[in-house]
């Protein structure tokens, strides 16, 4: 299936444990269109490889299935909250596509 851009907007949450690692849930609207559009690109471990750009950072990462609240979350790099000057309860915006680089 041809690429597909997805845009969103959600909030970063922390979680906590070793590390405190950041992440962001997906709005459903988003979860149904990766499901529609991406669900054949999923790994053994069902989880898809995407370019995401927050801001002006663009990143490779994978999106993760979240059955428990039916949709994908998507980790949140420590560099990337950094450069892009975000944090825990914050709203951004995402573009997230397959391919190559042009989140």
């Amino acid at each position: 299936m041809s690429d597909h851009k997805i845009q969103l907007t959600a909030e970063i949450v922390r979680f906590d444990g070793p590390g405190g690692w950041h992440a962001i849930f997906l709005p459903s609207d988003a979860a149904a269109e990766i499901r529609f559009f991406w669900a054949d690109r999923a790994n053994a471990l069902g989880a898809i490889t995407v370019w995401a750009r927050l801001g002006g950072t663009e990143w490779k990462t994978s999106l993760f299935s979240d059955s428990g609240r039916a949709t994908y979350m998507l980790p949140l790099k420590s560099a990337v909250r950094l450069r892009e000057g975000v944090k825990e309860g914050d709203r951004v915006a995402l573009n997230l596509t397959t391919g190559l680089r042009h989140a």
